[in-house]
Protein backbone atom coordinates (compact mmCIF):
# COMPACT_ATOMS: atom_id res chain seq x y z
CA UNK A 1 0.00 0.00 0.00
CA UNK A 2 1.41 3.36 -0.97
CA UNK A 3 1.49 6.12 1.62
CA UNK A 4 2.18 8.82 -0.93
CA UNK A 5 -0.33 11.61 -0.53
CA UNK A 6 -2.26 12.51 -3.64
CA UNK A 7 -4.83 15.28 -3.51
CA UNK A 8 -7.34 14.80 -6.29
CA UNK A 9 -8.93 17.83 -7.88
CA UNK A 10 -12.30 16.74 -6.43
CA UNK A 11 -11.15 16.26 -2.82
CA UNK A 12 -13.37 17.88 -0.14
CA UNK A 13 -10.57 20.28 0.78
CA UNK A 14 -10.10 21.25 -2.86
CA UNK A 15 -13.84 21.77 -3.29
CA UNK A 16 -13.92 23.97 -0.18
CA UNK A 17 -11.04 26.13 -1.46
CA UNK A 18 -12.82 26.32 -4.83
CA UNK A 19 -16.02 27.54 -3.10
CA UNK A 20 -13.99 30.27 -1.39
CA UNK A 21 -12.73 31.44 -4.80
CA UNK A 22 -9.08 30.65 -4.04
CA UNK A 23 -8.59 29.19 -7.53
CA UNK A 24 -8.98 32.70 -8.95
CA UNK A 25 -6.00 34.08 -7.06
CA UNK A 26 -3.70 31.20 -6.09
CA UNK A 27 -1.75 28.93 -8.45
CA UNK A 28 -2.09 25.12 -8.36
CA UNK A 29 1.19 24.63 -6.42
CA UNK A 30 0.06 27.17 -3.80
CA UNK A 31 -3.34 25.48 -3.52
CA UNK A 32 -1.57 22.14 -3.10
CA UNK A 33 0.52 23.55 -0.23
CA UNK A 34 -2.59 25.04 1.39
CA UNK A 35 -4.35 21.66 1.16
CA UNK A 36 -1.33 19.89 2.65
CA UNK A 37 -1.18 22.46 5.45
CA UNK A 38 -4.86 21.90 6.28
CA UNK A 39 -4.50 18.13 6.15
CA UNK A 40 -1.34 18.06 8.27
CA UNK A 41 -2.54 20.53 10.88
CA UNK A 42 -5.74 18.57 11.51
CA UNK A 43 -4.03 15.22 12.10
CA UNK A 44 -3.50 13.62 15.49
CA UNK A 45 0.02 14.33 16.68
CA UNK A 46 0.32 17.83 15.21
CA UNK A 47 2.44 19.99 17.52
CA UNK A 48 2.65 23.20 15.51
CA UNK A 49 5.85 22.63 13.56
CA UNK A 50 6.50 22.60 9.83
CA UNK A 51 8.02 19.13 10.19
CA UNK A 52 4.73 17.88 11.64
CA UNK A 53 2.78 19.31 8.71
CA UNK A 54 5.06 17.68 6.15
CA UNK A 55 5.08 14.31 7.94
CA UNK A 56 1.41 14.16 8.91
CA UNK A 57 0.08 15.31 5.54
CA UNK A 58 2.47 12.89 3.82
CA UNK A 59 3.61 15.75 1.59
CA UNK A 60 6.07 14.93 -1.14
CA UNK A 61 8.30 17.94 -0.42
CA UNK A 62 11.01 18.69 2.12
CA UNK A 63 10.17 20.70 5.23
CA UNK A 64 12.35 23.62 4.07
CA UNK A 65 10.33 23.87 0.85
CA UNK A 66 7.16 24.14 2.89
CA UNK A 67 8.78 26.59 5.32
CA UNK A 68 9.91 28.85 2.47
CA UNK A 69 6.39 28.74 1.05
CA UNK A 70 5.02 30.06 4.35
CA UNK A 71 7.74 32.61 5.11
CA UNK A 72 8.73 33.88 1.66
CA UNK A 73 5.58 33.23 -0.38
CA UNK A 74 4.22 36.31 -2.10
CA UNK A 75 0.47 36.10 -1.73
CA UNK A 76 -2.24 38.36 -0.44
CA UNK A 77 -3.47 37.02 2.90
CA UNK A 78 -6.26 39.61 2.90
CA UNK A 79 -7.84 37.79 -0.07
CA UNK A 80 -7.82 34.52 1.87
CA UNK A 81 -9.35 36.14 4.96
CA UNK A 82 -12.04 37.79 2.83
CA UNK A 83 -13.10 34.41 1.42
CA UNK A 84 -13.10 32.79 4.84
CA UNK A 85 -15.15 35.63 6.34
CA UNK A 86 -17.75 35.29 3.57
CA UNK A 87 -18.00 31.57 4.25
CA UNK A 88 -18.42 32.08 8.01
CA UNK A 89 -21.07 34.78 7.57
CA UNK A 90 -22.96 32.59 5.06
CA UNK A 91 -22.85 29.65 7.48
CA UNK A 92 -24.04 31.73 10.44
CA UNK A 93 -26.86 33.17 8.33
CA UNK A 94 -27.97 29.69 7.20
CA UNK A 95 -27.92 28.36 10.77
CA UNK A 96 -29.84 31.32 12.14
CA UNK A 97 -32.42 31.18 9.32
CA UNK A 98 -33.08 27.47 9.82
CA UNK A 99 -33.84 27.97 13.54
CA UNK A 100 -36.76 30.33 12.89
Amino acid sequence: MSHKNSLPEKSPISQFLFSLGFFLYFSKPVLKHIEQFIKGSTQKGYKGTITDIVLLSLADCHRTTFGKFLSEGVWNIAFAWKGIRKFVIRTIYKCSSSNY
